[in-house]
């Protein structure tokens, strides 16, 4: 036990001249004295947190910005594209000045992450998605606090049933300043 208790106290001192050092300074009248200088290791950049919803697909991310998303290769919009003023949109994505990427219209060939794509049924999405509700074009699932899923049917039916199926699904963020047709 003794043994162990010197090998940490060693170690200890060896790591703590790793951090000081006693050069020889000299004093007034000529003679040197030894003084003691810590060496500290400058303090590390602590990464931001990005306080925006990092849901997506792909590299597409809500809360983008409408650069980041363009730099990105992700969309062809700009301000100047038709919208609103305060968004732009097209088939895949709606931009927002505030709040940045606010919908995603995924591929047709694409799943959510509990595998729901275009061609399930209503009753796949329930079962996904307990707590999912119905709305006016199909069904709605948050997915966060501030986003959901929704499950857009065919516009034809007025009540989508169990064996209805999925045409269109949309990722959205809750707050968002785009009128209801570009989402």
């Amino acid at each position: 036990m003794n043994r162990s208790l010197a090998l940490i106290t060693a170690a200890a001192t060896l790591g703590l001249a790793a951090c000081t050092s006693t050069p020889d300074v000299p004093a007034p009248g000529g003679t040197t004295s030894p003084s003691t200088t810590t060496v500290t290791t400058p303090p590390r950049a602590v990464a931001k947190a990005d306080d925006r919803n990092r849901l997506g697909y792909g590299a597409l991310k809500l809360g983008m910005t409408l650069e980041e998303a363009r730099e990105a290769g992700l969309t062809d919009l700009t301000w100047a594209s038709a919208g609103d003023r305060t968004c732009v949109a097209d088939d895949a994505v709606a931009v927002s000045r505030k709040y940045g990427v606010v919908r995603i219209t995924l591929p047709a060939g694409a799943k959510t992450s509990r595998g729901i794509g275009v061609g399930s049924t209503y009753a796949d999405v329930r079962s996904a998605y307990p707590d999912a509700t119905e709305y006016d074009d199909g069904w709605k699932a948050e997915v966060a606090d501030n986003a959901a899923y929704s499950f857009a049917g065919n516009p034809e039916f007025v009540f989508f049933g169990d064996t209805d199926e999925v045409f269109r699904i949309k990722l959205g963020a809750v707050e968002t300043d785009c009128t209801p047709a570009l989402l």
